[in-house]
C-alpha cells in the first residue's frame, strides 16, 4: 500500500470519527485536556469567561444523581487559585446541533445545587454580539463560547509558548480545523436565504418579514465568524446601543436589506488604520470590502496620495483608491465575486474578508501628527 494513503499519528486523531455522540465526546475531551496541559491556554480561556486565572483541572464522565436517574454532563472544569476555587459544568455540541433546553435546564439546576459557578456551553453558534459573562437572573450561571473563538485563542497562544506546548496546541488546532471534528462550522445562510432573495427580486420583501430579519441576524453572525477567522482580536464594529441591544442592529440591517437589497457591516481590528467594511449588494450580486482611511492634513496633495499608495504597492491590481472630502480621506476598496446559494455566499464573504485583510488592511498604518517644535531658548526666556 502506498505511503500516501497512510494517516499520520496524531495526539487527537481525526480519522474514523464515528457518530455524532462520539464526535462530541472526542471534542470535549480534547479541549479540556489541552486546557489543563497548556497553562497559557487555560489562562486565556479563563479570561474570556471571566473566571479566575489559576491551575486548571478537567474531567469527563462525571456522574451526578438527579432524582432517580444518573446524569452525566459533557465535562467539568475546576480552576484553583490559592483558596479560591471556580467550577463549571461543560456541555458541547458539534455541527449544527444545539443543546436541548431540558438538558441545559438540568445542568443549570445541578450547578446551583452543587454550588458550582457556571454552566459552560460550547457549540458552533456564533452570536453576532459577544455575550457578557453574566446576563439575566435565570441565566446567571450560563456561559457561552464558540469553537471558532476557542480556535482563535489557541492560534494566538501558540505563538507565545515554548515548543512543547506549541506542539500540543498545534494538535488541538489541527483537530478543530478538520472537517471530521464538526467544529468551526459556519457554512450556510440558513433556510430563510432563498425566500428572502426571491422576495427581494420580486420587490415584495419587507423589513418586518421573518425572512428579512433571519437573514439580517445570520449576516451579523457571519461577520462575527469572519472576525474570529482572522486570527487576531477582531470584533464586529457596533455602536453602543447595538452592543447592548442586538435586536436593534438586526432591525437596522433588515430595513436596509428591504430598502436597497444590501447587507453591510464592519470589523474592528485593534491597531489597524481603519475599520474593515463589508458590503453585499444582493440585487447586483456585488461583494466589496473597503476601508475609509484618514490622511495627514499637512503636505501637498501628491505627497498624501503617494503616502497611501506606498502602503498598498503589493496589493492586487483590483484594489482601488478613491479620493474623499477634498483629499482628507481615501477609500481603498476591492470587489469580489459573490457566491451563489446559501453556502456559496458564506464562502465568498469569508474569502473576501481574509484576502482584503491580508492584502490591504494589515499593511496600512496611521500617520502620527508631527510633534510640536520647542521654542528656542531666547523665545522662552523672552516670554518669562
Amino acid at each position: 500500500m502506498a505511503a500516501e494513503s497512510w494517516h499520520a499519528a496524531r495526539l487527537i486523531p481525526t480519522s474514523d470519527v464515528g457518530g455524532v455522540e462520539e464526535r462530541q465526546r472526542r471534542s470535549v475531551s480534547a479541549l479540556l485536556a489541552v486546557l489543563a496541559a497548556v497553562p497559557e491556554f487555560g489562562a486565556a480561556f479563563s479570561e474570556v469567561l471571566g473566571a479566575p486565572c489559576g491551575r486548571v483541572e478537567s474531567f469527563v464522565d462525571v456522574p451526578f444523581r438527579v432524582g432517580e436517574a444518573v446524569f452525566v454532563p459533557g465535562g467539568l472544569i475546576r480552576i484553583t487559585r490559592g483558596a479560591c476555587r471556580w467550577t463549571a459544568l461543560v456541555e458541547v455540541k458539534t455541527g449544527a446541533d444545539v443543546i436541548p433546553a431540558d438538558r441545559l435546564g438540568t445542568c443549570l439546576s445541578l450547578a446551583r445545587e452543587q454550588g458550582f459557578d457556571a454552566v459552560l456551553t460550547v457549540s458552533n453558534e456564533v452570536p453576532a454580539v459577544p455575550a457578557p459573562p453574566l446576563s439575566t437572573v435565570d441565566e446567571a450561571r450560563r456561559l457561552q463560547i464558540s469553537w471558532s473563538q476557542l480556535l482563535c485563542k489557541a492560534v494566538a497562544v501558540r505563538a507565545a509558548v515554548n515548543a512543547e506546548r506549541a506542539w500540543i496546541l498545534g494538535e488541538l488546532i489541527g483537530y478543530l480545523e478538520h472537517p471530521n471534528s464538526g467544529t468551526v462550522a459556519f457554512d450556510d445562510m440558513g433556510e430563510a436565504w432563498e425566500p428572502a432573495r426571491a422576495a427581494l427580486a420580486a420587490g415584495t420583501l419587507r423589513a418586518e418579514d421573518n425572512a428579512a430579519t433571519e437573514v439580517a441576524a445570520r449576516f451579523d453572525e457571519l461577520l462575527r465568524f469572519a472576525s474570529l477567522r482572522l486570527g487576531v482580536e477582531a470584533t464586529p464594529a457596533l455602536s453602543r446601543k447595538e452592543s447592548v441591544d442586538p435586536l436593534l442592529r438586526t432591525r437596522t440591517l433588515a430595513e436596509r436589506l428591504a430598502e436597497d437589497g444590501s447587507l453591510a457591516g464592519a470589523i474592528r481590528i485593534p491597531g489597524s488604520a481603519a475599520l474593515l467594511h463589508v458590503k453585499a449588494d444582493l440585487r447586483a450580486d456585488r461583494l466589496a470590502c473597503y476601508v475609509d482611511m484618514d490622511v495627514p492634513r499637512e503636505g501637498r496633495p501628491t505627497t498624501r496620495v503617494n503616502w497611501v499608495e506606498r502602503q498598498i504597492r503589493n496589493a492586487p491590481s483590483s484594489v482601488r483608491v478613491e479620493q474623499q472630502r477634498e483629499l482628507r480621506a481615501f477609500r481603498i476598496s476591492q470587489d469580489f465575486a459573490m457566491g451563489t446559494g446559501r453556502a456559496g455566499f458564506v464562502g465568498s464573504v469569508l474569502s473576501a474578508v481574509t484576502a482584503f485583510y491580508a492584502d490591504v488592511v494589515q499593511n496600512l498604518r496611521k500617520r502620527a501628527a508631527p510633534v510640536p517644535r520647542m521654542r528656542s531658548g531666547e523665545a522662552v526666556a523672552g516670554a518669562l
